[in-house]
């Protein structure tokens, strides 16, 4: 239903910022004319345009949205795909990720802040922030961009411009990849005279509520230098793999998470597939996940109930928790064992039947004991994407009040 909307709503808010030509962005530096060299961490290898909407556009997709909390509009905003270095096991990698920028900073005020969106499950590279679609670069960048931060929105490793190894739930790529685009953005703010927020504030969805508890984790015990986290907030996260998000995952019978977290630990820990995988799955993964094809397609191929993906000694394994290369990197990706220094929010809804509310409920539990700067915040009767619907406008408006006024 939402991206069925929300692809209606693009060529709308296209047309409506066409029509209204009078509000142009202020001049800025062209990126194309920026060249960069190196292949460090964070050294940018290309910047693109990628279009962009006005204040009044954006107000009316975000009407059209019809999201059940306001969400106010500030400022227009224009598109730019990063194409940056990162590294993975010690190898460079090239990575991408989205920027979007609101006008008051194209123009040379500062922005409110630096809001970094974590995406959920997308196997399909061509639904990635950075494409950008009305999915997941779109209205993200509505959201925050469009209320006046700067919105940094990386691919992760294996989608978008990227054609590494795919590295879903897998910790260290994902830290490695936000970290990186921060850096790498600050680089294009720099180059393109814009005045880049130091004070960051962090949300994800799904998949991006695991990578919200990743990065901040990372980025407090390694900061950036210059950069502060302000605030996080992770909706509908799986902290705990194997403790609670794997047994739930095959209890509702997810067969496209347990396969695609399959292929990538395989990938990343260099073990063969045919260990934990049947014969036939093992051949027709890799193929499905290769990042062209979409989700329906890979779908197709999986089989209703998860457990005919596994062989019977590795899912006895996972199952009943004994040692196993898949089991232990499941654990060795979790991320609830820590103890946040920034307030971090965990957002749920009661009806997720695709990552269950007990991962909010046991990290709060685990790290509130510790004195942890953590809230838990039950959202009342929502399934998965209602929970983001509701969440990420709640996730802005808490960002607005811990915000410095944007002053000239």
């Amino acid at each position: 239903m939402l991206r069925k909307l929300l692809t209606v709503l693009l060529p709308l808010g296209a047309i409506v910022g066409i029509a209204l030509w009078v509000l142009s962005p202020p001049r800025y530096t062209d990126p194309r004319t920026i060249r960069f060299a190196g292949q460090t961490p964070g050294s940018v290898i290309a910047v693109e345009r990628l279009g962009g909407y006005n204040k009044l556009a954006l107000s009316g997709l975000l009407w059209f949205a019809d999201l059940p909390v306001k969400t106010s509009v500030s400022d227009g905003i224009e598109m730019f795909r990063i194409r940056y270095w990162s590294l993975n096991q010690g190898k460079p990698v090239e990575a991408s990720g989205l920027m979007a920028v609101p006008y008051q900073t194209l123009g040379g005020q500062p922005s409110r802040g630096t809001a970094m969106y974590l995406h959920g499950t997308s196997p399909d590279r061509i639904n990635s922030p950075s494409a950008p679609g009305p999915q997941e670069g779109l209205l993200p960048s509505a959201v925050f961009a469009g209320g006046g931060y700067t919105l940094l929105a990386p691919d992760y490793f294996g989608l978008g411009q990227s054609h590494a190894a795919p590295a879903y739930i897998y910790a260290p790529a994902t830290a490695a990849a936000a970290r990186d685009m921060v850096i790498a953005a600050r680089h294009v703010a720099d180059a393109m005279k814009l005045r880049f927020s130091p004070d960051l504030y962090i949300v994800g969805f799904s998949q991006g509520g695991h990578a919200t508890a990743v990065v901040q984790r990372a980025l407090e015990d390694a900061p950036i230098p210059g950069i502060e986290i302000k605030a996080a907030a992770a909706v509908a996260g799986a902290f705990d793999l194997a403790g609670v998000s794997v047994p739930y995952a095959f209890a509702q019978k997810h067969s496209l998470y347990l396969s695609f977290l399959a292929v990538s630990y395989a990938a990343q820990y260099h073990q063969p597939l045919g260990t934990l995988l049947t014969d036939h799955y093992a051949k027709v993964l890799p193929v499905v996940f290769d990042g062209n094809h979409t989700i329906e397609a890979i779908e197709a191929a999986l089989p209703p109930d998860p457990r005919a993906l596994f062989r019977p000694e590795a899912l006895a394994a996972i199952t009943e928790s004994k040692p196993n290369w898949f089991s232990a990197g499941l654990a060795a990706n979790e991320a609830w064992n820590w103890t946040p220094k920034a307030p971090l929010k965990l957002y749920y809804g009661d009806r997720d039947a695709d990552v269950s509310p007990q991962d909010s409920k046991g990290f709060y539990a685990s790290a509130a004991k510790r004195g942890a700067n953590i809230h838990l915040m039950p959202l009342g009767p929502y399934d998965h994407v209602g929970s983001a619907l509701q969440a990420v406008p709640r996730a802005r408006i808490w960002f607005d009040e811990l915000s410095r006024p944007v002053r000239s």
